[in-house]
């Protein structure tokens, strides 16, 4: 499995090196502000994560309002072509369509530190062309590079649709056939694996037929017992079952169609709807009968999600099931959908707190997941005589520092203790980590981890203290810098925990967002490198 993942996190990186990347890249966010962000920051990372000779060319769209992420895509496919005819241009084989939404309200306070792009949190891979650290999105793209080239060399023709705040290393090779994927309407990325209890309880599930590896049907995530019962429904045949991945492909014949019969749908701005689970199963049910049953059946399990759908969205099973058609009548033939398997996955999300801090804490281990993620971000495995890999750093010779990652970091004072830490980017004259934990682009005289899985990220002062299982970080104002906190026992960001201030925090989480959305991307950046840069001198 090592050596499967570092394959293709090898081929990814090669793909980029040989300009075998992507000629068209489509990236949608949801506000003005937002979207000549991430124009111009996809302009300066493209060459670290598309193609070396930086030919790839970035649209970088906005919606006006909410859509959700199914009715999202097709006003993205909308306002691409419109760019493409204007330009006189034509459509390549394959194309990408980099989804970078989220506030990330459960990844409080950080993403407020970063003008609330969860996206755009800064990883510890260096970009050697944009000589800057590149962000999730970058990763998320980077490493996608091995799907888009596998279903270009398997004729494919379509828009890839990822999601922008994780990183998917499939755990085995995928052999291209040419023209396998020709005439193909969507691709679906799954990992094939046991329903477990939690697996059933949160993540969508997707039914494939292992005789022709086609699509069947999608299962909402539920509890176990519950969808075991409809899996046992299905009586004898040939199926096997996937945990959705997100991820999908679609054909330009799908979207070009789907724009059509939904533009109506598109400019509504009162309509929305995200793609997993409902638009898949409304595309697999074959009349209304099933789509009722389907409805009958939350009912039943006391769910809500049909019924909330239809009261803002009336006739979408009419519409989705019209786009069905329409399609077929093009093309001929029945919907097709591959089910495309991703093995044994590498997961790096940082969309969470506790799946944040869990992938920092591989990288100081030496398991399977620990060294294959330092070569996800580019980090030597190789280690000093205390254990350590320190890279481009300057540290203190008696300073007490064992199994621990360092990039890029100076600290100033040997009676420093760091035991199995990840330090990126910091600038410190003191440093107490005798528990491990993570701090992040930080700039503090002293910096104290009382206690386990402590993050801290963009911290900047005189004196910083984590709790156990405590987030730290700055928020840069105009006027003053604003310090708060958050802590990954806190699972809920709504409610209370959301709308009023928390843990002898100023500003609630919302607050502190509409705050820092007011403030242009570039200044924020500004505000805190100048900062940083000048800390220790």
């Amino acid at each position: 499995m090592t050596n499967m993942w570092n394959e293709n996190i090898f081929s990814s990186l090669r793909i980029v090196q040989q300009n075998n990347g992507l000629d068209l890249v489509t990236v949608v966010s949801g506000t003005e502000t937002d979207r000549m962000y991430w124009q111009e920051h996809f302009n300066k990372t493209s060459r670290d994560v598309f193609r070396r000779d930086g030919t790839t060319s970035t649209i970088s769209i906005s919606e006006i309002t909410r859509k959700g992420n199914f009715l999202g895509t097709i006003n993205a496919w909308n306002l691409t072509k419109q760019a493409i005819l204007k330009d006189g241009g034509n459509f390549p084989s394959i194309s990408l369509m980099s989804m970078v939404f989220g506030e990330g309200k459960r990844l409080s306070p950080f993403t407020q530190a970063l003008g609330n792009r969860k996206p755009a949190f800064p990883t510890p891979m260096w970009g050697a062309y944009s000589k800057t650290y590149l962000r999730m999105a970058d990763l998320s793209n980077l490493y996608n590079n091995i799907l888009t080239n596998h279903l270009e060399q398997s004729g494919f023709q379509g828009y890839v649709v990822k999601w922008g705040d994780e990183a998917i290393i499939p755990g085995l090779k995928w052999n291209a056939k040419k023209n396998e994927y020709f005439g193909v309407d969507a691709i679906r990325s799954v990992f094939k694996t046991d329903v477990t209890p939690d697996l059933a309880r949160e993540k969508d599930w997707v039914l494939t037929d292992t005789r022709t590896g086609l699509m069947r049907f999608q299962y909402s995530r539920q509890d176990i017992n519950s969808l075991k019962q409809r899996i046992s429904e299905l009586g004898e045949g040939s199926y096997d079952f996937g945990v959705n991945l997100g991820s999908l492909a679609l054909s330009y014949d799908f979207l070009e169609i789907a724009a059509h019969v939904l533009q109506d749908d598109v400019a509504d701005p009162r309509k929305w709807v995200d793609w997993d689970p409902y638009v898949w199963i409304a595309l697999f049910c074959r009349d209304k009968s099933e789509w009722e049953a389907e409805l009958s059946y939350e009912d039943r399990c006391g769910k809500t999600g049909i019924r909330d759908l239809e009261a803002r969205y009336p006739d979408f099973y009419i519409k989705i099931s019209k786009v069905r058609a329409a399609l077929e009548a093009k093309t001929g033939r029945s919907f097709t959908v591959r089910v495309l398997d991703f093995g044994d996955i590498l997961w790096t999300d940082y969309g969470l707190h506790l799946s944040l801090r869990k992938s920092l804490d591989l990288l100081t281990t030496d398991f399977v997941e620990g060294r294959v993620s330092r070569e996800l971000f580019g980090i030597a495995n190789v280690r000093d005589q205390k254990g350590n890999i320190i890279i481009r750093s300057s540290i203190p010779e008696d300073a007490d520092i064992q199994r621990s990652v360092i990039v890029d970091t100076i600290i100033k004072d040997p009676s420093t203790i760091i035991h199995e830490g990840v330090i990126v980017g910091g600038r410190h004259k003191h440093l107490f980590m005798p528990f491990g934990g993570s701090a992040l682009f930080c700039a503090a005289d002293t910096m104290k981890f009382i206690g386990m899985h402590g993050v801290a990220f963009r911290s900047i002062g005189s004196e910083i203290t984590i709790l156990d299982g405590g987030r730290h970080t700055s928020l840069f104002f105009p006027e003053i810098i604003e310090n708060m906190v958050s802590n990954e026992t806190i699972l809920d960001y709504s409610g209370k925990n959301y709308y009023a201030p928390v843990l002898g925090n100023h500003l609630s989480f919302e607050e502190a967002g509409k705050l820092m959305a007011k403030m242009d991307g570039k200044d924020i950046e500004s505000r805190w490198l100048t900062t940083w840069q000048n800390w220790l001198l």
